[in-house]
């Protein structure tokens, strides 16, 4: 069989790593570079030696033994080749500053720091009982977070501010979300739980490489967009952006929805898949690297790992890497009145909105999965957009092409975070 991938991000390139050596797979991808969400930079130290920082996915919690980590042992990216990421992060906004040290205890600043402090505690605490009653997926979050007894100033600043940083939307949208998909990047684990998350030194985006060079049947297509997808003589036919033809047996999409609701636009049969695409709605997010700590607290002694600023409507993220050429930062730009004075790289993102409508789309588009030859992977069938439930869609679409597979049996299992 001859399977077509549209998309080197995760999804498409785990998708392609575990049908090697059983499928004959062309995976084309619109950048002249693979990752997707994984996606780093090297900025040059002052010693001349480069500092990886990573502008999308930035760190994965490998402790848990989740897909994540079993990707990275079967590729041979070993613990040696992971850091640990400090966990503290404060929020501010209008000189006040509330910080949440990893052990979940929280520490007052001036103004509503202690009350913020402890919203960001009752956020995960409940989080963790949204996972564990298995709340429905279609709830919003300002359903359960509304009724909680904190000051108006507190729930925006404290609460909304978080997903509002993640998703980069605004406060206001931010509480519109799904309650569970917002949850689970927050969640408190519980007592003794470890809470340790890390980043590969060479940057996330090692991992996505060390995937393209181990897919050795894979034919890889860089700055190749697919542009359509067609059925003819019996057979699906993928053209990308450069008029080029390619016939295949099955068409996996690793795209974002707005662009796989593009491509189907010709194929006979789309219709309701098409009309389920379209709930999905997206923002954008730009990122910058930058020396100059202009979104931090003049005090040094403040800044912590993690920093998420309340401007207006929005909130936006900093985070601080210290090394010994001076400190780097990774800030979004999105929506910031003032920009750094040097900025030494940008990237920009199209982040999914996980919205009940959409999580409601999704579940109708997943019983639709293979229908046709079409398959999807990565965040159009995740609940949580992360990067091991963007392994498990791959997965969940290489048991239905090669469940004999022996690298699938390698990665089997979920994390319990994709499931329908």
């Amino acid at each position: 069989m001859r399977v077509g991938i549209a998309g080197a991000g995760a999804a498409g390139l785990a998708t392609a790593w575990l049908l090697d050596g059983v499928h004959d797979t062309l995976l084309l991808e619109t950048r002249r570079d693979v990752g997707g969400n994984l996606r780093s930079v090297h900025p040059p130290a002052g010693s001349g030696t480069p500092t990886a920082l990573d502008l999308g996915v930035q760190e994965v919690p490998l402790h848990l033994a989740g897909l994540t980590r079993r990707l990275a042992d079967a590729l041979g990216l070993d613990s040696g080749q992971w850091t640990r990421v400090p966990a503290d992060r404060t929020i501010i906004r209008d000189g006040t500053s509330a910080r949440r040290r990893a052990d979940g205890a929280g520490t007052a600043h001036r103004g509503t720091g202690e009350s913020s402090a402890h919203a960001a505690d009752l956020l995960a605490k409940h989080a963790a009982s949204w996972q564990r009653d298995d709340l429905a997926w279609i709830v919003r979050l300002e359903e359960v977070v509304e009724p909680w007894d904190l000051p108006r100033h507190v729930k925006d600043e404290a609460v909304y501010a978080l997903p509002a940083s993640v998703f980069g939307c605004t406060l206001l949208d931010a509480r519109r979300l799904s309650a569970r998909a917002v949850g689970a990047f927050y969640a408190d684990r519980g007592d003794g739980a470890d809470a340790r998350t890390y980043r590969l030194r060479g940057g996330m985006q090692a991992l996505a490489w060390q995937l393209a060079r181990q897919c050795r049947s894979a034919r890889l297509v860089p700055g190749a967009a697919l542009r359509r997808v067609r059925r003819t003589a019996g057979r699906l036919e993928m053209i990308d952006g450069h008029g080029a033809r390619h016939a295949v047996d099955a068409v996996v999409l690793a795209l974002p929805a707005e662009a796989a609701r593009c491509v189907l636009g010709s194929l006979g049969g789309a219709g309701r898949t098409q009309a389920l695409l379209s709930t999905y709605t997206y923002r954008d997010l730009v990122y910058g690297v930058h020396e100059d700590p202009c979104y931090l607290p003049a005090d040094r002694e403040r800044w912590t790992p993690s920093t998420v600023t309340v401007h207006g409507p929005w909130a936006e993220t900093t985070t601080w890497r210290a090394r010994p050429g001076g400190d780097l930062f990774v800030s979004q730009l999105t929506h910031r009145g003032t920009l750094p004075r040097t900025v030494l790289a940008t990237t920009a993102f199209r982040t999914p909105q996980p919205t009940p409508q959409m999580l409601s789309a999704q579940a109708e588009l997943l019983s639709l999965q293979g229908e046709g030859g079409v398959y999807f992977a990565g965040h159009t069938t995740t609940r949580v957009d992360d990067l091991d439930s963007s392994l498990a869609s791959a997965v969940a679409v290489a048991r239905l092409l090669a469940p004999d597979s022996p690298r699938l049996a390698r990665l089997a299992g979920t994390t319990g975070k994709e499931a329908p």
